[in-house]
């Protein structure tokens, strides 16, 4: 299916706890992982905002604590999920590999959003090595340091995103990981490239998508580009008045803010239709508890 997406912006440099998943899910991804590690043996050379912060299987500083990171992806190239039956058997490949990814990015982008909101108490007392990290922060996320502001702007924008929703735009823009983008360049998002010969180039069209060294990597974009493209804010502006209110982020309500995304009519109802039909598998696959998180 042709990916659509067309608001890809370039890089300047949480959701509520799901159910825990069986036993078995939990060994069958595990076993997955070490498979992975075992076949492939590479390692992931880190973003731009990861090689100057810290290693991505050590830990985070914060003012007073350490948060454990996960490591980095070791899926450099998207398995051909064509091989399985469409239907249950492909959704499961794709989802065992596709939930724990997710989850781990999410964990990066809760550990800054931690320090965060621990710096935001402390303000007068940061040492340098703080400003420093606090500098780099903003490069990456495209905010002014040094403003009254500056903390809340952050934090508008380092924040997680709904399990659900993120899976439910990949299956909707990959096509359950099977399309030639997914495939070739590990895009699972459909985010297009505008400098000249760049990425993968649409047959029948002059678009051009985005090559990715890893699905981490694809997902890291993803993550990156709805927390801080101008077409988003309305999708930032949900999200933190969830936040504000104390209420869980859903997936639902996001995704109805996602009228940049396509140029479809219809890619609200489309992605609903996906999160009806799959929410509930999405949450057996993960490894977080939200018996009661919202779709």
């Amino acid at each position: 299916m042709p990916i659509r997406h067309n608001l890809f912006f370039p890089r300047l440099s949480s959701s509520r706890p799901l159910a825990p998943r069986s036993c078995s899910a939990r060994q069958r991804r595990s076993l997955l992982a070490f498979a992975l590690l075992g076949v492939l043996g590479a390692s992931v050379a880190p973003s731009p905002m990861q090689a100057h912060a810290e290693p991505a299987s050590g830990e985070v500083r914060t003012l007073e604590s350490s948060v454990d990171t996960p490591a980095l992806d070791p899926v450099e190239q998207l398995p051909d999920l064509r091989q399985h039956p469409a239907g249950p058997e492909r959704k499961a490949a794709f989802l065992e590999l596709l939930v724990p990814l997710v989850e781990a990015e999410n964990a990066k982008i809760q550990a800054q959003r931690d320090w965060l909101l621990e710096a935001r108490e402390r303000q007068a007392s940061l040492s340098a090595a703080d400003r420093e990290h606090l500098q780099r922060l903003c490069a990456d996320y495209g905010i002014e340091c040094g403003t009254p502001n500056t903390f809340e702007y952050l934090l508008s924008r380092v924040d997680t995103l709904p399990l659900e929703m993120v899976v439910i735009q990949a299956v909707e823009e990959s096509g359950w990981g099977t399309s030639r983008f997914a495939r070739k360049g590990n895009n699972l998002f459909g985010l297009r490239c505008f400098s000249e010969g760049c990425g993968l180039a649409q047959r029948g069209s002059s678009r051009h998508y985005q090559n990715f060294d890893s699905v981490q990597a694809s997902i890291e974009a993803y993550l990156h580009n709805l927390n801080t493209h101008r077409a988003y804010l309305a999708m930032r502006q949900t999200r933190a008045a969830q936040k504000e209110k104390g209420a869980a982020v859903s997936a639902e309500s996001l995704i109805r803010t996602l009228d940049s995304y396509s140029v479809r009519d219809n890619y609200f109802d489309v992605l609903l239709a996906l999160l009806r039909t799959n929410a509930e598998l999405i949450r057996e696959h993960s490894s977080n508890d939200a018996e009661d998180s919202p779709a």
